[in-house]
C-alpha cells in the first residue's frame, strides 16, 4: 500500500495518520529539532531515554530539566524561558513531560496560529499517554505523538475533530503534498462542512494530475468526490482546487509550491535508473513532476548522461555548484563519510536542492536513497523562482507595494522613484493618484482594497516588501493591511512593515499634558486632548462659539449632534467630489463649508479660523508632517480652543527608517 493511500484510509477509519509514518517524513523536513522538558526525577529519567532512541531515528533531540535532575545530556533548565521557548518557536518541537497546564503557561506567549506554531505535544511521566497540543496536522505534532508513543510503548491521544470522525483534513492533503493553503478561512470553512457531513468537491488541474496514483484514487474518503473538470466541482458548494492559476468563484485554492530538487548518484548510473528512482521519491512524496523548477547537484556531475537526459527530456533546468558553496547550508539531516571524500562534501542532494532556492528554501523531503542515487526536495520561497523568469534584466516586476495617503507615503514614492526602485504604490482615490505625479519606476494604483483584495494582489505580484503608511487614524486601512500580510506570508516570504509618523513637535504630546489640559511651549493652555470624534463631539456640546473642523469628511456626521451645528460648525474637508457631497449632505454648505488640500500653513490656518470667528479648532493629532505645529500656532494667535483627537499609539518604524529598506537588494 502507497504512503498516501495510508493517508486516506487513516481519514475512513478514524485511526491515526502517521501509525505507518514517521514525523520527520510527514513533516517533510527530513531531520527536526525536538526539545524535551521534564520537572521531575521520573520525567527527566523517561526523556532522557526517549532522547536517546528519537536520535537513533536521525531526530536532532535535546533534553531541558531542573539543574538537580539535569547531567547525562540533559541540559539545564534557563531561568529566561523566551531563550529556549520563543527562540525556537516555529522552529523545533516541544515534548513537555509533565501536567498539561505546565505546558500551555509556557507556551503561551509565543502562540500565533496553526501554520506557524511549533508542534506541542504532552506526556505523563510514565509514558502511558501522549496528547498533541498544538500543531497537529500542519505541524505534524499528530505524526509525532504516534512515533513517541511507539517508542515509549504508550498510547497517542488524538483530539482533532477530522482524526476522531475519521473525515477529509484539507491541512494534512495539502503539507502532504506540498500545497500552499491560499485562504485559512476557507480552508476553516471546509473542514467545518466536512464534519458537518458534506461532500467536498477536489479538482486536480490535469497539469498536477500525477500527484495521486491510480490505486490513491480509489482509496479517496467518501465525503471527497475527485472532479475531472473544474466546471464538475462548480455542482458541489464546497470545492478544493488544485490549480496554477487561482480559480474563479468561490473555492479553496491549493496552490503547487515550486520545488528544486537535488540529485546525487554513481558515476555513469543508467539514465533510466536514475529516472526510475527520481519520479519515485516524486511520487512517494505526493509532488507534480511539474512542480520541479530546477534540478541541481554539485559541480562533478556537470556532464553526468543520466542527469543532463533527465533535464533534457522533463525541461527542467540542471544547475550546479562546487563543494565549498555547497558546504554553506547550515544544516542536513545526515551526512556520509564515503560521499565527503569523493566530491569534498558529506551530502550532495540536500545541500544542491536549498542552495538552488538561494538557501532560503524549505527541505520539503529530507535525503531519499534510492538505486545508485539519491534525491532531496526543497521548495522555493513561494514566487522567487518565477520572478527570476519573468524579470530578467529589462526591468524585474516590482517586489514592493506601499500603501500612502500620507505625507510619508508621498515621500516613500519620490523616493524610490528618484533612487530607481520599482514598486507599486497604493492610493484610495483618483485624487490621490494626481497628487503623486507621474513618477518614473512607481506603479500607481487608485481605489480602496479589502483584505481579500490585497491578499491577491500579493500573492499575484509576489509581493516581497508591504509597507504600510496609510495615516495614522486610517485603522481599518492598518488592519486589512496587516491581516492580509499574515495571511500571504503562510506561503509567501512577505514583510510587513509599518510606517510611524513623527510625534507633532516639540511643542505638543500627550506627555506634556495635564488633566485633559496642554501646557505648551508658546505660554497658552487652550487646548483640549480627547481619545476619539465622538469624545470632541460630546465637549463640544457644552460649549458656545463657532467651530472650525478639520477631522475630516468620514466622522462629519458625528458633529450633526451639536446643537444649532449648521449656524456654528464650519467644515474643513477635502476638495474631491465625494467628501464635497457627503458634506452637503449633511448640511454643511456654503460659507459653512470649506474645501482645500493640505497641508496648511500657520497663516492660512489663521485666517480661516479669523474669518469662521471659531472659538474651537478641531483636529486630529497628526503629527509635523500633517502640520500640526502650524494648527497649533494659529490657534494659539487666533486665541480660539485647539481640540485635538490624539492618534492611536502604535509601534512601527520611521520614515528614515522604511527608505533605508526600500533599498535593500533582497526586496528588488
Amino acid at each position: 500500500m502507497s504512503t498516501l493511500t495510508h493517508f486516506f484510509t487513516a481519514w475512513y477509519d478514524g485511526g491515526s495518520v502517521m501509525k505507518n509514518r514517521g514525523y520527520a517524513e510527514m513533516n517533510g523536513s527530513g531531520n527536526k529539532r525536538i526539545i524535551v522538558l521534564s520537572f521531575t526525577g521520573a520525567g527527566t529519567a523517561l526523556g532522557r531515554e526517549l532522547c536517546g532512541k528519537l536520535k537513533k531515528n536521525g531526530y536532532d533531540c535535546q533534553g531541558y530539566a531542573p539543574g538537580k535532575y539535569a547531567g547525562e545530556n540533559v541540559l539545564p533548565l534557563p531561568e529566561d524561558r523566551s531563550e529556549l521557548i520563543g527562540g525556537q518557536w516555529g522552529r523545533s518541537a516541544f515534548l513537555f513531560i509533565g501536567a498539561a497546564g505546565i505546558a500551555v503557561r509556557w507556551i503561551v506567549p509565543w502562540v500565533k496560529d496553526k501554520y506557524t506554531d511549533s508542534p506541542v505535544l504532552v506526556m505523563d511521566e510514565k509514558g502511558q499517554y501522549v496528547v498533541p497540543l498544538l500543531s497537529g496536522h500542519v505541524g505534524g505534532a499528530a505524526a509525532l505523538a504516534d512515533e513517541i508513543a511507539g517508542l515509549a510503548g504508550g498510547t497517542a491521544v488524538h483530539t482533532t475533530a477530522t482524526d476522531v470522525q475519521g473525515k477529509f483534513a484539507v491541512d494534512v492533503f495539502a503539507r502532504k503534498h506540498s500545497l500552499a493553503i491560499t485562504d485559512r478561512r476557507a480552508a476553516k470553512a471546509v473542514s467545518a462542512a466536512v464534519l458537518d457531513g458534506e461532500k467536498i468537491a477536489l479538482y486536480i488541474e490535469e497539469a498536477y494530475g500525477d500527484m495521486l496514483t491510480s490505486e490513491e484514487r480509489t482509496c479517496l474518503p467518501e465525503d471527497v468526490i475527485l472532479c475531472g473538470t473544474a466546471l464538475d466541482a462548480e455542482k458541489c458548494r464546497y470545492r478544493v482546487m488544485v490549480t496554477e492559476q487561482r480559480p474563479s468563484g468561490k473555492a479553496l485554492w491549493l496552490k503547487p509550491m515550486d520545488m528544486a530538487a537535488g540529485i546525487g548518484c554513481r558515476k555513469d548510473i543508467r539514465p533510466e535508473l536514475l529516472e526510475k528512482g527520481f519520479l519515485d521519491v516524486l511520487e512517494e512524496s505526493g509532488i507534480s513532476i511539474r512542480q520541479i523548477r530546477k534540478i541541481a547537484s554539485i559541480d562533478l556531475k556537470k556532464d553526468e548522461p543520466a542527469i543532463l537526459r533527465l533535464s533534457e527530456k522533463y525541461g527542467i533546468p540542471f544547475a550546479v555548484y562546487p563543494a565549498d558553496e555547497l558546504r554553506t547550508v547550515e544544516r542536513v539531516s545526515s551526512g556520509s563519510d564515503f560521499v565527503e571524500k569523493v566530491t569534498g562534501v558529506d551530502n550532495v542532494c540536500e545541500r544542491a536542492a536549498l542552495l538552488c532556492c538561494g538557501n532560503e528554501g524549505k527541505l520539503i523531503r529530507g535525503k531519499c536513497v534510492r538505486e545508485k542515487m539519491t534525491a532531496a526536495l526543497a521548495a522555493y520561497p513561494a514566487g522567487s523562482e518565477r520572478l527570476s523568469d519573468v524579470g530578467g534584466d529589462s526591468g524585474a516586476v516590482p517586489g514592493i507595494l506601499i500603501f500612502a495617503g500620507t505625507t510619508e507615503g508621498r515621500l516613500l514614492a519620490e523616493y524610490a522613484s528618484a533612487h530607481g526602485i520599482g514598486c507599486f504604490v497604493s492610493v484610495a482615490t483618483e485624487y490621490g493618484k494626481c497628487l503623486l505625479g507621474d513618477l518614473e519606476h512607481v506603479t500607481v494604483l487608485a481605489g480602496r482594497m479589502d483584505e481579500k483584495q490585497i491578499e491577491a494582489f500579493i500573492e499575484e505580484n509576489r509581493i516581497r516588501l508591504v509597507i504600510d503608511a496609510t495615516h495614522p487614524f486610517a485603522q481599518a486601512a492598518t488592519a486589512n493591511i496587516r491581516e492580509a500580510c499574515e495571511e500571504a506570508a503562510v506561503h509567501l516570504p512577505v514583510r510587513y512593515v509599518r510606517c510611524v509618523r513623527q510625534d507633532g513637535g516639540s511643542a505638543c504630546g500627550k506627555a506634556h499634558c495635564e488633566k485633559g489640559r496642554h501646557k505648551d511651549a508658546v505660554g497658552t493652555e487652550n487646548i483640549i486632548w480627547v481619545d476619539s470624534v465622538p469624545k470632541a463631539v460630546a465637549y463640544l456640546r457644552q460649549t458656545a462659539g463657532n467651530i472650525l473642523i478639520a477631522t475630516g469628511s468620514k466622522e462629519l456626521h458625528l458633529y450633526t449632534a451639536i446643537e444649532d451645528y449648521r449656524e456654528r460648525c464650519f467644515a474643513r474637508v477635502l476638495s474631491t467630489g465625494p467628501s464635497v457631497a457627503e458634506s452637503v449632505r449633511l448640511g454643511f454648505e456654503g460659507s459653512h463649508l470649506i474645501a482645500m488640500q493640505g497641508p496648511f500653513s500657520t497663516e492660512m490656518n489663521l485666517a480661516l479660523l479669523r474669518q469662521t470667528e471659531a472659538a474651537y479648532f478641531v483636529t486630529k493629532e497628526t503629527g509635523r508632517a500633517g502640520g500640526f505645529d502650524e494648527k497649533l500656532e494659529a490657534a494659539s494667535e487666533a486665541g480660539a480652543v485647539l481640540v485635538v483627537v490624539g492618534r492611536p499609539e502604535e509601534d512601527g518604524e520611521s520614515l528614515e527608517t522604511v527608505k533605508k529598506l526600500l533599498a535593500n537588494p533582497i526586496f528588488l
